[in-house]
């Protein structure tokens, strides 16, 4: 077989041989000079403050966050009246007295007023998944250092009725669960926990109302999967705490060892119904 010495090779034209180099280049600009995010919130980009943080400075100085004292139970922040630890056990405070709560305890991170009332609406009116998951980066930021979590097993979203599902397009209490997740390096548990019936909105709702709203309405399907283990439910706003501690209850009753509860908003229950 003969073998042609002058075959002619093809060559790149000098535009793709350019684009490629171009290519090459912004790639590892990219990689020295990583693209900055931009604030879900306001549209800006921005230096994150804290890894995995969604949110821009400028945002989180907007949010009403919550700081110390603290109620250990329910998250509250202390008020005039209220009861101190005595012999190293903490005391509840009075949102607490009185109300039996099926969860060891709970933590928000904000209270359900000004930027964060606004964020959670758009959340859950006007089809922002994406703020849903910047927020999820703040539980996580809230989590991940501190020791009380240490030792969850997995996370547990509060889910919607099918009904509202559907008309939303997304939980967004699972939005919030997966960056939580994330940080502690635990599972999330997306069919473990149900509701076996169609509950009203909560807001708008007295105190007893949402505690017979929410009464019978949730069933787990899987008791091996969360048997013995310490659990961590999470939800976009908490009131008068009755729809996670009737959450709660029912795993506790299928063999759960321990729920803790972490919000993104704390409300304010109504005292007057």
């Amino acid at each position: 077989m003969a073998i042609n010495l002058f075959r002619k090779e093809k060559l790149l034209p000098i535009e793709k041989i350019e684009g490629l180099f171009t290519a090459a280049v912004s790639a590892l600009c990219d990689l020295v000079f990583p693209p900055q995010p931009f604030c879900p919130a306001c549209g800006r980009e921005f230096q994150p403050v804290y890894p995995r943080l969604a949110f821009c400075r400028a945002c989180l100085e907007r949010f009403p966050l919550l700081a110390p004292p603290l109620c250990p139970r329910c998250g509250r922040p202390w008020q005039e009246g209220d009861t101190t630890a005595r012999h190293g056990l903490a005391a509840s405070c009075r949102h607490c007295r009185g109300e039996k709560r099926y969860y060891q305890q709970m933590k928000a991170v904000a209270v359900y007023e000004g930027y964060m009332r606004e964020i959670l609406q758009a959340v859950k009116y006007g089809f922002r998944p994406d703020l849903a998951t910047a927020v999820g980066s703040l539980l996580a930021v809230a989590v991940e250092n501190d020791p009380v979590y240490d030792r969850i097993d997995a996370v547990i979203p509060v889910p919607l009725p099918p009904e509202r599902l559907a008309a939303r397009g997304y939980n967004q209490g699972l939005l919030l669960a997966k960056p939580v997740a994330a940080a502690l390096r635990v599972p999330v548990f997306t069919e473990t926990l149900v509701r076996t019936r169609f509950t009203k909105s909560q807001s708008g709702l007295g105190r007893r109302e949402r505690k017979t709203n929410v009464a019978g309405a949730f069933l787990v399907v899987n008791c091996r999967e969360v048997a013995g283990k310490r659990l961590l439910l999470v939800d976009d706003i908490c009131t008068t705490g009755y729809t996670l501690s009737e959450c709660a209850r029912v795993l506790l009753l299928a063999g759960a060892r321990r729920v803790e509860c972490l919000t993104a908003a704390l409300g304010v229950p109504d005292e007057t119904r």
